[in-house]
């Protein structure tokens, strides 16, 4: 067996790409690789672990863990031929026999999946070798997905328990390959959402791979134009090239569309509201949730500013590093990193962390700055991952949440802001004077119900979305296979300037709204009151909406106190059907619901099908064979779908089978507006809609009354459901009801 595996070693193609990472008791481990992986790509590498001094006992342990949050595949252990098979071999003159075993939960965090190759039928000699190569492509296997994203050193951590003691130690040093993006597929183009017509602007065009990642386009000759003439030209190699001293003269709302010459890639811009002076308070358009690999994330916080800036081209951001993961010196160098890159009227970085104490004591709440902290602003709930391991101080630390709101009450600089993501926030905890905003929205899904529960204490909130970003993309996050099921979000701020003060009045007058990535726009008007605003009515409520899309709009809904009250869709024709699913598995972590299944048409042919809203290339239609269409999908509170071109219907019914919910759905009425089936599962239902032949309209205004409405104080808000997925929620107008 010996002389059998150590050929592995000898196999061409992969090369040392980092360190050795060594200790002369515990052992050694290298890395292998054949230079960088390609972002989601098959890729094969090997980790060579060689024992130390004291050996590894009969019934002793080697375990290899990395980061989650990059998307590396899943390995398996079961089937050489297929995709992400890890081969586990030993060099050695004894009679070892490795035993491995693969949990996505196995080691500590950051590093929390792991594969544990436990020694049986004797141990490991000083000197001999462990082998473990992910993605053996020797049996037919393709090989692992590298992760998703881009990283400039995606981190593994060995660590050996030479005893048998259950008591795993970690070598010194991690070992790391890169990530690079893939070959450009996509181009996004961003503009401002507020112009002054005969001002210059600039659009920014980002190039994407299929992930997502920024990538580069060798030579990539941009025109921008606005569908009767070019505006404008740029050339570069990207990944962003900004196209400058662009004008607009007429008044109204323009979408640019961008082409590059090179590759052929288009793209349509966000709206863009032109006006003939800019309004009072413009639009700006950020994330203040993420974090680095400094604490759980990926890449150094240096690059999350640089590529929240620079790359995502937002307007303001925020770095929400766990409390328990943030040391003093850190906590010094990001105050340093926020100030280099906060620039007044150009990009707005707060300064912040997320409080990150148990939902069952307060839940997460993120702490944002509106000026620089001192190096005592950070009140931990604990230090489970900081070196020191020193005990919670009453006299710097806070446990739970009122000793937080203790810690904070009375300063006017200070805000939290109660988030849903893994950790969630416990709302029968809320201070309007700290938590103005609540969030809807990040890459772990969809939280409508924590909307609800916020609404349903009395307390006047607004809504915003974020990204809780772990990828190193913040303000453009886009899902991953693994933890981070549906794209990040993105807040939308009235100000009347980009800068620290104004981005925190917005927030603060709840004059904002949140969406799921897309640069929506939405504007209010309820019993006479903008988006966020108190307001009063005497019986009946006013209800005006405006929102321009980036897709065609096919939902204006308006709720009061989070639930639907008035439903506006365009008008459908009955040949094209969405059908649409989504929901969360509960409200605890693991909330991912699956939906692979299929559907078939009676009474009716499939004249075509396209996907609707799948989040990352993982998941999508498989096909189908004349009347049946098959998918694989995973819900966290958005939605999935296909939209269905029926022909020769006669009383077309939709056999639906997954697994929360198999049913036979008559599709009479859906005319009239769509048809909600309920399935199993945390808001989860099937939605079957009727829509325009072109998709729907990208402008929409609704006019509403609420004619009969109790008395007191409701809260009514908007959310706005494109043909894309992409949703946005208007933060609530309070109006205070009274009836003669």
């Amino acid at each position: 067996m010996a002389r059998q595996n150590s050929q592995l070693l000898k196999r061409p193609g992969l090369e040392i790409v980092d360190r050795n990472i060594a200790d002369g008791i515990l052992g050694s481990a290298r890395l292998e690789i054949a230079g960088p992986g390609v972002a989601g790509e098959p890729v094969t590498f090997r980790i060579i672990y060689t024992a130390g001094a004291s050996g590894v006992d009969d019934r002793g342990a080697v375990r290899v863990s990395w980061r989650a949050q990059a998307g590396l595949g899943e390995p398996q252990l079961k089937d050489p031929a297929a995709p992400g098979y890890l081969a586990v071999r030993t060099v050695s003159e004894g009679t070892v026999r490795p035993v491995a075993r693969f949990n996505e939960r196995g080691h500590r965090r950051p590093f929390v999946p792991a594969v544990t190759v436990h020694t049986d039928d004797g141990g490991l000699w000083p000197g001999d070798r462990l082998e473990l190569t992910f993605g053996d492509t020797s049996g037919g296997s393709p090989g692992i997905r590298a992760p998703v994203t881009v990283v400039k050193a995606f981190e593994f951590q060995v660590s050996v328990d030479c005893k048998g003691a259950q008591e795993f130690l970690d070598l010194d040093g991690f070992l790391t390959f890169p990530v690079v993006a893939g070959p450009a597929v996509r181009l996004a183009a961003i503009a401002p959402s507020d112009v002054k017509a005969g001002e210059p602007f600039a659009v920014h065009a980002r190039f994407e791979d299929v992930w997502g990642n920024p990538a580069e386009v060798s030579g990539a000759s941009l025109q921008v134009g606005d569908g009767h003439d070019v505006r404008g030209a740029a050339a570069g190699t990207g990944p962003v090239i900004p196209i400058q001293n662009l004008t607009l003269e007429d008044c109204g709302v323009v979408r640019l569309e961008v082409t590059d010459q090179t590759s052929g890639l288009r793209a349509t811009s966000n709206p863009v509201r032109v006006g003939a002076e800019l309004p009072a308070e413009r639009r700006w358009w950020g994330d203040l949730h993420g974090q680095s690999g400094e604490t759980v994330g990926t890449n150094p916080s240096a690059d999350y500013f640089h590529f929240a800036r620079y790359l995502a081209c937002a307007d303001f951001t925020c770095h929400q590093g766990n409390d328990f993961q943030i040391t003093d010196e850190f906590w010094a160098r990001l105050r340093r990193e926020v100030e280099a890159i906060h620039e007044d009227g150009e990009f707005v970085c707060f300064h912040g962390y997320e409080w990150s104490g148990n939902t069952e004591v307060g839940g997460d709440r993120n702490v944002i700055f509106r000026g620089v902290p001192k190096a005592g602003d950070i009140w931990r709930s604990g230090h489970w991952l900081i070196g020191d391991r020193r005990p919670l101080d009453p006299a710097q630390d806070a446990l739970n949440l009122d000793e937080l709101y203790a810690r904070f009450r009375g300063r006017d600089d200070v805000m939290l802001l109660p988030h849903v993501g893994g950790r969630r926030a416990e709302l029968r905890w809320i201070d309007p004077s700290l938590e103005p905003v609540v969030e809807v929205h990040s890459a772990h899904g969809t939280s409508e119900w924590f909307l609800r529960q916020a609404l349903a204490t009395g307390v006047r909130v607004g809504f915003l979305a974020g990204s809780d970003d772990h990828m190193g993309r913040p303000a453009a996050t886009l899902a991953n296979a693994n933890e981070m099921p549906v794209n990040g979000g993105l807040a939308c701020i009235r100000a009347a300037e980009l800068t620290r003060d104004g981005i925190w009045a917005g927030l603060h007058s709840r004059h904002c709204h949140g969406t799921t990535g897309a640069r929506i726009l939405i504007d209010t008007q309820i019993a006479g009151a903008r988006m966020g605003a108190d307001a009063a009515a005497n019986g009946a409520v006013p209800v005006d909406v405006r929102v321009n899309g980036t897709a065609p709009i096919i939902e204006i809904a308006v709720y009061r106190d989070g639930e639907p009250v008035h439903r506006w869709t365009p008008a459908g024709d009955p040949a094209h059907v969405l059908v649409a699913w989504t929901g969360n598995l509960r409200i605890a972590r693991g909330r991912k619901q699956t939906w692979d299944g299929e559907l078939t048409v009676q009474g009716a042919r499939i004249r075509d099908v396209s996907p609707f809203a799948f989040d990352h290339p993982q998941e999508g239609l498989t096909g189908g064979v004349g009347q049946r269409v098959a998918w694989t999908s995973e819900t966290a509170g958005d939605y999935d779908g296909l939209w269905l071109e029926l022909a020769d219907a006669t009383d077309p019914v939709i056999e639906f089978a997954a697994e929360p919910l198999t049913v036979a759905q008559p599709l009479a009425g859906i005319e009239d507006g769509p048809l909600f089936v309920k399935a199993k599962g945390l808001g989860a239902h099937l939605r079957l809609q009727a829509l325009p032949h072109d998709g729907g309209p990208l402008d929409a205004e609704l006019s509403w009354f609420d004619s009969a409405p109790p008395d007191g104080v409701h809260a009514y808000h908007v959310r706005v459901l494109q043909l894309d997925g992409q949703m946005a929620w208007s933060s609530p107008t309070y109006v205070d009801i009274t009836t003669a």
